[in-house]
């Protein structure tokens, strides 16, 4: 090791970093120039004019890389340079350029460095570990790295807080906008559509309810030459990189699909915060609980409407494989069950004498022949009766929707809205009891009034109940979406099925907009329970309802009724 002094010839290195995390962008316009990387560089390559022992040999530099960890491309680089000799002096404008983190810049500074015979300079902070005296400064040099570390710390609780407030405002913070969308040109934290993608995302639901599976869309929009959302940001000047790519040019892929299907974003709805860290020195991300993410409704337009994208849910819930070599799944796929013990029906072709048809067995018979019957049944006899019951069901909707009209206009739809609102709250009011009661759990386990076990009890309970509550309002905001996807252009919402009046042959997209599922009984007696019941049973006591009233209006005054 050598001895550090002035009177050695020294070859340096002189640092420059900068951070936006580190709140370097969030002072005053004096304070920013002042820490700019060419303001930094003015003043060190200045000061290397004063002193003659020293020869600039490199500049290293992190620009947008915080100080709270030494985890910094260039920074690494001039360590390694340091051990193999190459520099034995580096040179930085102030302490805090160096480093945030007061324990490694002090083991740096004081450890690392004196002992490979380094000499550091830090101008602003008037500290050069070879002038006379320096051990007198290295008091309270742990001082001032333990400042610059609170600082940072400082800024990392006030950023948090910020974007925080941003995500209960309903404001976009996230640093990748979803495909589909860009950042509006007036407002940075709000969505807006853009065009283009946004028709790729509409075909993506589209498709997927006409019974095309996630792989079998993907190779449809590749096959059409459709960029790949990686791709498609390239050609707009984006830099975005992603460690997933195998190819030269990114394809799409069956994942990337999915995660479209199930993006809320589409309906207007943004969830954020669903991870964080724990503080600004760990950088190591944690999952949080789906109750504590942030969700703001209706926060920018949707590209897909509520109902539809409530729909493409259910259909991804159910087995939806495709036939070898077909295009899609088979008209009823996911949709018929034994009645008896509840498993699905396998789809089975036969051909006898040059002639080809389909039926249906039981699953659970397949599987094991003592644990069902057969329930053996065609094809063409599940067809008939859901047609028929399809058409009688859209018949029924039909008058219905002539009788709603005589009303006043839309009164079912507001008033169906207005239960679901009352019993959406009730449900918020219980998960924000069990948030608190969890919360106070926490606080008489730390005080010492319970034990761990009770408190873990406890815990479990409240988990327990918030968990039914969030069930219970995604349900009520399925049903929600149900009625308002009517409503979209202020029609009732029966005027819906109005494009299936005159059904007469039934399609994959009809089957899986009306139908929830189909069961086979032993006896060959097909039950076909539809989607929407609940509301054409409502829409049945409404009207009940409204007949009352109106006889009960011309009874004459002063006489009963008979």
């Amino acid at each position: 090791m050598l001895k550090l002094s002035l009177d050695r010839h020294y070859r340096a290195a002189i640092y420059l970093r900068l951070s936006r995390e580190d709140g370097d962008f969030s002072c005053s316009s004096e304070k920013l120039e002042s820490n700019s990387i060419s303001n930094q560089r003015l003043v060190i390559m200045d000061f290397l004019k004063k002193c003659p022992e020293i020869t600039f040999v490199r500049e290293y530099c992190d620009d947008g890389y915080t100080g709270a960890n030494f985890d910094r491309p260039d920074f690494q680089k001039m360590i390694e340079a340091v051990q193999r000799g190459e520099i034995d002096c580096i040179v930085v404008k102030d302490l805090s350029r160096f480093g945030r983190e007061y324990i490694d810049s002090g083991a740096y500074i004081q450890k690392l460095f004196p002992a490979l015979g380094v000499r550091f300079i830090a101008i602003n902070d008037n500290y050069d570990n070879a002038q006379p005296g320096a051990a007198d400064n290295e008091l309270i040099l742990p001082f001032k790295n333990l400042m610059n570390d609170s600082y940072c710390r400082d800024i990392s609780i006030k950023v948090r807080s910020n974007l925080e407030a941003k995500r209960r405002n309903g404001q976009f913070v996230g640093s990748k906008v979803v495909y589909g969308y860009m950042r509006s040109p007036d407002n940075k934290n709000l969505l807006v559509i853009d065009p283009e993608a946004a028709a790729v995302v509409q075909d993506i639901f589209r498709w997927k309810i006409d019974g095309q599976s996630p792989a079998q869309i993907a190779d449809r929009l590749n096959r059409n030459h459709i960029p790949s959302p990686i791709e498609y940001k390239k050609g707009k000047g984006s830099k975005q990189r992603t460690s997933f790519q195998t190819k030269e040019v990114a394809q799409w892929s069956a994942v990337a699909i999915y995660r479209i299907l199930k993006n809320e974003v589409y309906i207007g709805t943004l969830v954020q915060g669903k991870t964080t860290s724990p503080n600004h020195k760990v950088k190591k991300t944690v999952r949080k609980a789906p109750e504590e993410w942030c969700r703001t409704e209706h926060a920018h337009e949707a590209i897909i409407a509520p109902a539809q994208f409530d729909l493409v849910q259910r259909l991804m819930l159910d087995d939806t494989r495709s036939p070898t070599g077909a295009k899609c799944v088979h008209l009823f796929s996911g949709k018929v069950f034994c009645a008896d013990c509840g498993s699905t029906m396998v789809r089975k072709t036969s051909h006898t004498n040059g002639y080809k048809y389909t039926y249906f067995i039981c699953g659970g018979n397949k599987a094991d022949r003592h644990l069902c019957s057969s329930h053996m049944i065609r094809e063409s006899t599940v067809h008939d009766a859901v047609l028929a019951v399809i058409q009688a069901q859209i018949a029924a909707a039909m008058d219905m929707s002539a009788a709603l009209r005589q009303v006043d206009s839309l009164a079912w739809e507001n008033r169906e809205l207005e239960r679901i609102k009352s019993k959406r709250a009730f449900q918020e009011e219980i998960v924000d009891k069990n948030r608190r009661l969890k919360a106070g759990a926490y606080d008489d386990f730390k005080n010492g009034f319970i034990s761990r076990e009770d408190y873990k009890t406890f815990t479990e309970q409240f988990e327990r109940q918030i968990r039914a509550a969030m069930d219970a309002i995604a349900q009520l905001d399925q049903e929600r979406n149900s009625i308002m996807g009517g409503l979209a252009k202020q029609q009732g919402w029966l005027a819906q099925f109005a494009k299936y009046e005159n059904i007469q042959e039934l399609s994959r997209n009809s089957v899986a907009a009306l139908v929830d599922r189909i069961e086979i009984r032993e006896n060959k007696d097909i039950d076909v329970c539809l989607l929407h019941r609940d509301h054409f049973a409502s829409i049945v006591a409404f009207l009940s309802e409204q007949q009352l009233r109106r006889d009960a209006k011309i009874i004459p005054l002063g006489r009963e009724a008979v």
